[in-house]
């Protein structure tokens, strides 16, 4: 069995990925910046760029005489920095090898992925909880679905544009209130997709746009003393949104202790991102928490 997966670990790579982002609730509504490997030399900090913007000028159409005007590009970043190496690290003894272990994929990977899956979840609940709660919007009970309106109205004069997809995370006594109303249409309030998560406070309902936190994930390297191992990113949900993530999978055997070793990891950072604001005169400013509103029931 072990040695079986061995002949192509870059497929076990792609499977622990994959099983990864099939375990993501609250991670999969947020945006990422992924990649393959997390280069050596260029430091824990990712630079999470955002676009610039540029002035549009005006002059009379037979004006033949006036200079055009030249604006520079000014592309501003926002720093997020690695700090957590998310990893687990399973034993497979002889016995196990040889007697209970009839399939790697289910009975070890699997388990080994929900774990990961789990602690990033973990970390983007905690993130969306720290976004300060809105004092100017009073929840009610009865009307649920005012409160979501509320910050809908919140983020668009935030600066929140028309185009931008909006999304309700909801804990579960929120969820039920609006079950409990009639709210929900097709697991939406008002086009507002809503989404119930146990992670987050039973009161609390967050509704943001997908920039407004980022999920930040490096694959370590392959080290040059692993026997077996594959550093990889790839596509995790099977559709058109472009959903990935990247891991590391090493496979090797101790001699003194006789047993298979299968080492998961990943480096992983959730991160809360201001929002950039385009003010049409060339400048875009960073609205700390604009991109979200939390607004807690009380409950």
């Amino acid at each position: 069995m072990a040695n079986e997966f061995n002949l192509d670990i870059n497929n076990v790579a792609i499977i622990a990925a994959k099983l990864v982002g099939a375990d993501f609730n609250l991670a999969s509504l947020i945006s990422s910046d992924v990649a393959a490997e997390f280069h050596p030399g260029q430091g824990a900090t990712v630079r999470v760029p955002v676009p610039a913007a540029i002035p549009t000028r005006s002059r009379d159409i037979f004006d033949k005489t006036t200079a055009l005007v030249a604006d520079e590009l000014t592309e501003q970043h926002i720093d997020v920095t690695l700090a957590d190496h998310l990893y687990n690290l399973a034993i497979l003894s002889e016995g196990d090898l040889s007697l209970n272990i009839a399939n790697y994929g289910r009975q070890v990977l699997a388990p080994q992925a929900r774990a990961i899956a789990a602690k990033i979840e973990a970390l983007t609940a905690a993130t969306m909880s720290a976004t300060p709660a809105e004092t100017g919007v009073t929840y009610s009970g009865t009307n649920p679905a005012k409160a979501i309106s509320s910050a809908r109205r919140l983020l668009r004069s935030n600066g929140v544009g028309a185009d931008a997809p909006l999304i309700a995370a909801a804990g579960a006594s929120v969820y039920t209130d609006l079950l409990d109303a009639g709210a929900l249409v097709d697991d939406k309030v008002h086009g507002i997709r809503v989404v119930e998560s146990t992670r987050l406070a039973e009161s609390d309902l967050i509704v943001f746009t997908p920039s407004a936190f980022t999920l930040v994930v490096r694959a370590p390297v392959v080290p040059q003393g692993a026997a077996y191992g594959a550093s990889i990113t790839t596509p995790i949900l099977d559709n058109a949104n472009g959903e990935a993530f990247a891991i590391r999978v090493l496979n090797d055997y101790d001699s003194n202790v006789a047993a298979d070793r299968s080492l998961v990891g990943t480096f992983a950072a959730v991160a809360a991102m201001p929002l950039p604001v385009d003010r049409e005169d060339g400048t875009v400013d960073l609205v700390k928490h604009g991109g979200a509103v939390r607004i807690t029931s009380g409950a």
